[in-house]
């Protein structure tokens, strides 16, 4: 019993000594640390882009970008610009750390001392099966505005500001569920969009708002740069009741840094009417459509319309129950307008225009078959047609016909034949000829009752 009970304890003791060992030479857990600073860390003027830099520094190595939150300072613009974050690398107290680093943007909008809180930032060292959240310390930023500017309610400073306003539609004469759209564009010059101030489109008595999301952007041209940002706010009021309304005027303040001085913008305000109609509308559009500024229309259906309407469909019920008699009349009309049109391609007349047009081109070739098929379809010349038929002695233009058709066909060439004579003693001959069949035809018989 005591051998074996040595050779457990020396056992025990080399085991202790293996752990002892493999702690000594193991890999310590991997240290995190985050500093935070502003730039500059002094007193700035309210209106100025401040960086907040956060630098997040591990012993180890990070597996995965830090998530960098989006934190809110009152009566400050906060911003992260999409920007690629620096490494680092250096020594603390004789240790390697490396790490990342990236700067927030705050710009504060008012002369007082703000407390820029702490927040959490998660990261993911390397040889941890956990994230670890690193807090940032609490900072101070001194804003301060210069003289002339104490009572302006929100200070913004810039070099050149310019202001738009559009009203849409531009009739100042509505009827009740219409909209009317006022719409308001900024633009600083060598400013990001991000800095400029909100407009005031406030509440009106009468109508509903809907405010759209606002939309910026920055004119950024090549080897210059930024040259100026654009900011647009807008909202739509629809008038729920007729009457009278007027949209207020809206005044932008500003701070001119080449003069020192405080500016305004004045855009004047906007009346318009609105009457009652008979009928209300179908729907009211969700708020939240406006407010996003989706498409949207707003249908009001008056008495006419309406009357129009139930006329239209009554009109399409008696095309659809009367579809079997207007396909028959249909049919019948196309099988007529076919029959007259055969008709007059075999008429005399037809025949006669096709002779004068070929005739007065000089085209022989094709103006005697052309003669001869208007004497054909004439039945005034004989069946077949003959060229002795035509009243040559009567008429020497006539007779000059005949003579041109003869030495065409005896290879030879008229001289002298002008068709522009002839044609008309053709005419002549033709319409005496017609006179008299309508002469020779019967009456039709009384009717008898």
């Amino acid at each position: 019993m005591t051998a074996v009970f040595r050779q457990l304890l020396r056992g025990i003791v080399w085991l202790g000594v293996v752990c002892a060992l493999t702690s000594a030479f193991a890999d310590p857990a991997p240290r995190t640390m985050v500093r935070a600073h502003l730039e500059p860390a002094g007193p700035v003027v309210a209106g100025s882009e401040v960086k907040l830099v956060v630098d997040l520094l591990t012993t180890g190595w990070f597996t995965e970008a830090p998530n960098w939150p989006l934190f809110t300072v009152a009566d400050a613009i906060v911003s992260l610009p999409d920007e690629q974050a620096d490494n680092l690398s250096e020594d603390i107290g004789g240790v390697r750390w490396f790490g990342v680093s990236r700067a927030y943007r705050i710009a504060p909008q008012a002369g007082k001392t703000y407390d820029i809180p702490p927040f959490a930032i998660t990261v993911y060292p390397g040889g941890m099966s956990t994230p670890v959240q690193l807090m940032t310390p609490a900072l101070k930023l001194v804003a301060t505005l210069p003289p002339g500017a104490e009572g302006m309610s929100v200070f913004f400073p810039a070099t050149k500001l310019t202001a738009t306003q559009k009203i849409e539609p531009s009739t100042q004469q509505l009827r009740v569920g219409d909209s009317i759209t006022r719409t308001i564009t900024q633009s600083a010059a060598a400013t990001e969009s991000m800095l400029i101030p909100p407009v005031s489109l406030g509440e009106v008595d009468g109508l509903k708002r809907y405010a759209k999301s606002p939309t910026t952007r920055n004119i950024v041209q090549d080897r210059v740069g930024l040259v100026a940002g654009e900011r647009t706010d807008s909202a739509t009021y629809i008038a729920d009741h007729s009457g009278r309304f007027k949209l207020p005027p809206v005044t932008i303040e500003w701070w001119n840094t080449k003069t020192q001085k405080k500016e305004t913008i004045e855009l004047p305000g906007v009346t318009f009417s609105a009457s009652s109609a008979h009928e209300k509308p179908i729907f009211e559009i969700p708020a939240d459509v406006m407010s996003q500024g989706l498409s949207h229309r707003i249908l009001v259906i008056h008495s006419g319309q309406l009357i129009a309407g139930c006329a239209i469909a009554l009109g399409l019920f008696m095309v659809v129950w009367a579809r079997g008699r207007i396909a028959l009349f249909l049919r019948r009309a196309k099988q007529r307008l076919s029959d007259a049109r055969q008709q007059w391609i075999g008429s005399d007349a037809a025949a006669w225009r096709k002779l004068c047009i070929v005739a007065r081109k000089g085209e022989w070739r094709q103006a005697i078959p052309a003669l001869y098929r208007w004497m054909d379809r004439s039945g005034d010349f004989g069946r077949p047609a003959r060229l002795e038929n035509l009243p040559r002695a009567d008429n020497p233009k006539i007779a000059a016909l005949a003579d041109a058709v003869t030495v065409h066909y005896a290879g030879g060439v008229a001289r002298g034949f002008r068709w522009k004579e002839t044609e008309s003693a053709l005419r002549r001959i033709w319409k005496e000829r017609k006179l008299r069949q309508c002469e020779k035809r019967p009456l039709p018989p009384l009717n008898e009752y």
